[in-house]
């Protein structure tokens, strides 16, 4: 039994006096309860004073807990804004940010290419198809130029800016080697000098000789459109050793690894050509980016990008509308 509110209570209100007597036979040793029992039994009104008292005192304890849960809101309210305006602001939407992250461009050993493996013959890009592409981008290009000199007679109010967003790209010099577009850097170099080339009949070769930038991309070249992708990719890569920015060697050794199946490295190389100086593959590395996008299940990018290319309206763009990911 337990002294407690509703023991004194029952105490008082009971008119059974055996219970009366249990309850007082139960704290007879126990002083403070039984003058607590005597009190409250010859002073009228004190049981309903005790009752105020402690409406009153709950009343208090109710508004103090009231004022703490509002104190407690009002600092996890604050805390929240400070944190999430803290947070650095993105420029876009990730969903809607086409421009990929670069990869660090892989410089590969002659003992990594001679172990890769060329796709299936389904699965590659070959050169012939490079040279036609090529080829009619060209000639849509120059089509595009003539028109737009037409239109220089045009009141400039009918010239639209977006059919020259190609125009004003910063191209380079170009020229061809075996029917294959590349960028003429003997024009933007100054005393580029020699870079190490591996040339010999045996694959990859034995003996290393010293050759201009020029014999190595002709003989890089050479070997592209014999379809030895591995050979080509060695001396791509030798190039990228002393130009790690090089758009002929970024472009070519991507489609080399595109058609040995190193996709990772291809997207790299092709992402690579969108921050470099000349625009000259900007339309092919985006094409066939897209290829790499497909062929590694990557939706979301395929999306983003394929939607780019053709909001674009360049040579690719209708390309871009029949392909489809899957």
């Amino acid at each position: 039994m337990k002294a407690n509110k509703a023991l004194f209570k029952k105490y008082l209100h009971t008119a059974d006096h055996r219970e009366k007597h249990a309850i007082e036979k139960a704290f007879i040793h126990d002083d403070f309860v039984m003058d607590a029992l005597e009190g409250y039994q010859h002073q009228d009104g004190a049981w309903d004073g005790f009752e105020k008292l402690e409406k009153k005192y709950k009343k208090k304890q109710h508004y103090k807990m009231l004022g703490l849960f509002g104190l407690s809101l009002i600092l996890s309210l604050l805390l929240g804004w400070y944190f999430y305006s803290s947070k650095p602001e993105h420029s876009a939407d990730t969903k809607n940010n086409t421009n990929p992250i670069a990869q660090p461009i892989k410089i590969h050993e002659k003992e990594d290419i001679q172990q890769m493996k060329n796709a299936a013959p389904a699965e590659r890009i070959t050169p012939k198809q490079l040279q036609i592409h090529f080829s009619a981008s060209e000639q849509a290009e120059e089509t595009k130029v003539e028109a737009f000199e037409r239109m220089q007679q045009m009141p400039v109010q009918k010239v639209e800016v977006k059919k020259q967003e190609r125009l004003q790209l910063k191209l380079a010099r170009e020229l061809y080697i075996k029917n294959f577009k590349v960028i003429d850097y003997r024009y933007y170099r100054k005393g580029e000098g020699n870079a190490t080339g591996l040339v010999s009949d045996n694959d990859f070769g034995e003996h290393e000789v010293r050759l201009p930038y020029m014999n190595i991309l002709n003989k890089a070249i050479e070997h592209f459109a014999k379809q030895d992708y591995k050979l080509a990719l060695l001396l791509f890569d030798d190039v990228l050793q002393t130009y790690p920015d090089d758009a002929n060697a970024l472009f070519y050794g991507a489609m080399c690894l595109y058609n040995l199946s190193v996709y990772d490295q291809a997207e790299s190389r092709f992402v690579k050509l969108q921050a470099i100086p000349f625009g000259n593959f900007k339309e092919e590395a985006d094409w066939y980016l897209l290829h790499v996008y497909q062929r590694t299940k990557k939706e979301a990018a395929f999306s983003s990008l394929r939607k780019s290319i053709i909001e674009q309206e360049g040579f690719y763009a209708q390309k871009a509308e029949t392909l489809k990911f899957n």
